[in-house]
């Protein structure tokens, strides 16, 4: 079920499996008379669900002609290689650190971390299955964005590196909505927006993702979409604020 936030603006709600369990996720479609971008891609078995939710949301998927990905984990990243195969024009945008991982110039960063451990107690089609999908992922990345960029479509929309869960870990503030795009770098869970994973990082990463998210005070927010957790718009600001 898609959730308008605004015009030209909509959270698409993708349901994926992945390591054994299924879950939804939320991609984020911004569009006008001349642009349509999907903020991160899921798996290639979400792209069907993906076309379905652009097609409710009235915009034909023909249309995509950029993907921006906030990180290069497979599960932001694993469902674009199908879709410019379809769809050969869409430009791929990322932040420049995390461009040699999409690119497959790097070693994934989870294939480097305890993220492993999890893939290697799974039941082997299931493990076979997410390494394949590491393995058959890299896309090349046509425009790398940076800290403070502003991309003219759609009413403007900002980009801020946030890194800490990953070095190229970027959010995007759609400045017509006030609504702030953020991956993974927070979460919606039971409600309330939170700080995901720091125990899983090491001091370096959790500093960085502490002051990533402290740039969010410069921004007058009305809606955050997490990735993994849907929409907040509870007063952003105001818990933002509570959470240091």
């Amino acid at each position: 079920m898609n959730l308008k936030i605004a015009d030209g603006i909509e959270m698409l709600e993708i349901s994926m499996k992945l390591l054994g369990q299924e879950r939804n996720v939320y991609p984020t479609l911004i569009w006008d008379d001349n642009n349509v971008i999907l903020v991160d891609a899921g798996i290639p078995d979400c792209i069907p669900e993906i076309k379905d939710t652009m097609e409710k949301a009235g915009v034909p998927f023909e249309r995509l002609d950029s993907i921006i990905v906030t990180h290069q984990d497979i599960d932001h990243v694993g469902g674009i290689k199908p879709i410019i195969k379809e769809l050969p024009q869409v430009k791929i945008l990322a932040h420049d650190q995390d461009k040699p991982y999409i690119q497959g110039e790097k070693k994934w960063i989870r294939l480097n971390t305890n993220f492993m451990n999890r893939i290697n107690n799974l039941p082997l089609e299931e493990k076979d299955k997410i390494l394949n999908l590491f393995e058959n992922s890299n896309v090349k990345v046509n425009n790398t964005l940076k800290d403070g960029q502003e991309l003219e479509c759609c009413g403007g929309i900002k980009v801020i590196h946030t890194p800490g869960h990953t070095p190229g870990h970027i959010c995007l503030y759609h400045k017509p909505s006030r609504t702030m795009i953020i991956g993974d770098t927070m979460n919606v869970v039971d409600g309330q927006l939170i700080i995901p994973n720091l125990e899983s990082m090491n001091e370096k990463d959790r500093k960085m993702a502490i002051n990533s998210i402290k740039k969010f005070e410069d921004y007058n927010i009305k809606n955050i979409i997490t990735y993994h957790g849907g929409i907040f718009n509870n007063n952003p600001n105001k818990r933002i604020k509570e959470l240091f």
